[in-house]
């Protein structure tokens, strides 16, 4: 295989190539998470420092791997649910703000009807965002925490209408490099923060946001986050998914119903694996 690609790709092509297959059969190790792969934050790292990939980083291979994977018809069926609960979220001056979301990265966009071009990723940035304006009313003057960010794009589309007082954005150091590159190309309704676990001090935050990346983390490092920052906080919003293998020793949704006080499972709505769930508490 090796062989016939020096023929026809380019020789990063063939070098991000024999990366993944080591990653495939183990010979490189996931440390801290499942999107901890080596590759993605490596990726993340030199696309904040390389314009020419920056401006294309939500088409690469190795980012699509973690992030930028949602479909077409996955669009459609958030904007179904957005219209059903909070229709002015879809409307022309809101949309028109949350579409800036993907002038950089050239994203694969797709035509919606009454929408126009945008990419289902922002699509589903704006689905968590109507979640969270439906359990938790304003988020005006809150101090979030997000603990695996991306690039970015919850907090820009949160920030697009809502002004928060603070936003800490929480990932691996690598990671952080492309989100800042990525905010920083934007005037946002908030002061950022940018931390990496250890960084991150014992703080009380109005609300804590983990779209899927707390869920995928090992039972040890659950436990930094939740000592530090998630059992202090008023309020939370956790999409959890089951994709950890046994050997991370990851806490269960029963476990963390246990421990968080006053939390509650909701349905993910459109869900994205009939195994996940959003875990929520101080929304009553």
């Amino acid at each position: 295989m090796i062989k016939t690609l020096k023929k026809i790709a380019p020789k990063s092509f063939i070098k991000l190539y024999k990366k993944i297959r080591l990653y495939k059969y183990g010979e490189i190790k996931i440390s801290t998470s499942i999107s901890d792969n080596q590759i993605y934050p490596d990726f993340c790292a030199k696309a904040s420092l390389d314009s020419k990939l920056f401006n294309n980083f939500k088409r690469e291979y190795a980012y699509n791997r973690i992030l930028e994977h949602a479909t077409e018809q996955d669009g459609h069926l958030y904007i179904e649910k957005i219209a059903r609960n909070n229709k002015s979220l879809i409307q022309e001056k809101n949309i028109e703000l949350f579409k800036q979301n993907d002038i950089w990265g050239n994203p694969r966009r797709f035509n919606y009807e009454n929408i126009g071009l945008i990419s289902p990723s922002t699509l589903r940035y704006i689905n968590v965002y109507e979640d969270l304006l439906r359990l938790f009313k304003d988020l005006n003057d809150f101090k979030i925490c997000e603990i695996g960010v991306g690039y970015g794009g919850q907090c820009r589309i949160i920030n697009s209408i809502s002004k928060t007082e603070e936003y800490t954005l929480v990932d691996l150091k690598k990671v952080l490099m492309l989100t800042q590159t990525y905010l920083d190309k934007y005037a946002l309704n908030t002061s950022t923060r940018y931390k990496t676990m250890n960084e991150l001090k014992t703080e009380s935050y109005d609300l804590i946001i983990s779209n899927y990346a707390f869920s995928e983390l090992p039972g040890h490092i659950q436990d930094v986050y939740l000592n530090k920052v998630i059992l202090n906080s008023k309020r939370g919003y956790m999409i959890f998914n089951n994709i950890n293998p046994l050997s991370f020793n990851s806490y269960t949704k029963e476990q963390l119903l246990e421990i968080i006080p006053n939390s509650q499972l909701i349905n993910e709505e459109p869900y994205s694996s009939s195994k996940n769930c959003i875990i929520v508490w101080g929304n009553n």
